[in-house]
């Protein structure tokens, strides 16, 4: 276990002990007794706190060492709660003025940051919830048994070690918006609809079956059931073949902060989640890659697991697209990218479509948000449109709520 050999002055205690100080100066170069009683007033204070918040760090230490926790299902969906979970119950004893609280910290490898502060009821229930708003794979070393004395004035704070893996999946929902996309079947385009049949089934609802048009899933009930079901009607299945879907993580830090960046890969997953159970629903084999990671597929409920692993990744670190080179035969290849400016270095998309497709046909769609990445993602899709093989457009990207 890490921990801080003494407890560390905040804010607050650095300006109290300067006020101390400043009392006790002015009063014996004035030699006014009430400065230098105030002065003693706010270090006996400050010696209080310290030795209290220290001699109770110290005290728990081994109880602290002992103290288990695990996240409660590990997924669950943006925008939602998690749970922490104590191993047992545990009671902390607590000296005046002293408070004890668990922090919770986790963090996407893009930056993307969950920290949430139990209070010391937490200790009592073994169990809380706490906020999940963002998509990801979140990963944390370490939560703390943070020691404070009630004004603020100091803290320790005990590391406890955590599984290294990752700690909670925060899956994307899927994007509202529909993507107009070519799909090629034993090497002809097919039509994105299916033909649809009355049925003599009176039952509101139904397992899904692949054919199914997908507008009809009632994803209300897949959300607390985790299986597709349908309305009502059926449809004749399409004929088999496989659609590859690739989601390029490079942002050009020109164009989108750390933050944007981020957001929009976010953007892209929804979007692409959206896009995965459309065609899974229309009994279309489907395969997923995203920059840094390998090609993977899966039935509909397992889809959004998938895209909770993609993060914002930086062009030049080695991190590349899932090459389609041992592939045979045609197939469907879209790859969802961000709009980058002319001047950004070589990336995964440039490798990828010079060395990585292969002989297949490639779709790209240029994601942006304002004016200026729109004027970007055009360029974008000129520029590489004109090589042989590609066709590439800008589209809108969702909003995803920070």
């Amino acid at each position: 276990m890490r921990a801080a050999k003494l407890p560390k002055p905040r804010s607050m205690g650095i300006f109290t002990i300067c006020i101390a100080a400043l009392g006790f100066a002015a009063g014996i170069v004035r030699k006014e007794p009430v400065l230098i009683l105030a002065g003693a007033v706010f270090t006996l204070c400050l010696a209080y706190c310290f030795l209290s918040v220290f001699l109770t760090a110290l005290f728990h230490k081994k109880k602290a060492a002992a103290l288990s926790a695990r996240i409660i299902p590990e997924k669950t969906v943006a925008g939602k709660n998690g749970t922490l979970r104590l191993s047992r119950q545990i009671h902390f004893f607590q000296m005046p003025a002293v408070l004890i609280r668990y922090r919770l910290e986790l963090a996407t490898k893009d930056g993307k940051k969950i920290e949430y502060v139990f209070d010391g009821g937490f200790f009592k229930k073994a169990a809380a919830d706490f906020p999940a708003p963002r998509r990801g794979a979140y990963y944390g070393e370490y939560d703390s048994l943070v020691i404070q004395d009630i004004f603020g004035f100091f803290l320790y704070a005990l590391a406890l070690p955590q599984d290294r893996a990752e700690r909670l999946l925060v899956l994307p929902i899927p994007s509202e918006t529909r993507l107009a996309v070519r799909h090629l079947a034993s090497g002809a385009e097919r039509r994105n609809e299916t033909e649809m049949r009355k049925t003599d089934d009176l039952t509101e609802q139904r397992p899904y079956i692949p054919g199914d048009d997908p507008r009809r899933i009632n994803w209300k009930l897949y959300s607390h059931a985790g299986e597709l079901f349908v309305r009502q009607e059926e449809h004749e299945p399409p004929p088999h073949s496989q659609f590859i879907l690739l989601v390029d993580t490079d942002t050009d830090s020109s164009l989108y902060s750390a933050e944007e960046g981020a957001s929009l890969v976010d953007s892209l997953c929804s979007t692409a989640l959206a896009l995965l159970l459309e065609k899974a629903a229309s009994g279309i084999e489907a395969l997923f890659g995203f920059t840094g990671g390998s090609l993977k597929s899966g039935p509909p409920a397992e889809l959004p697991e998938l895209l909770a692993y993609p993060y914002r990744t930086a062009p030049g670190y080695g991190l590349k697209l899932p090459p389609l080179s041992t592939l045979a035969g045609p197939r469907s290849v879209v790859v969802m990218a961000l709009a980058r400016s002319a001047a950004m270095p070589d990336s995964s998309l440039h490798d990828f479509i010079s060395k990585g497709r292969a002989a297949q046909t490639v779709q790209i769609l240029f994601f942006y948000r304002n004016e200026n990445q729109k004027n970007h993602a055009e360029a974008s899709a000129i520029l590489l449109g004109r090589m042989s093989g590609v066709e590439a457009r800008a589209e809108p990207a969702t909003q995803i709520d920070l």
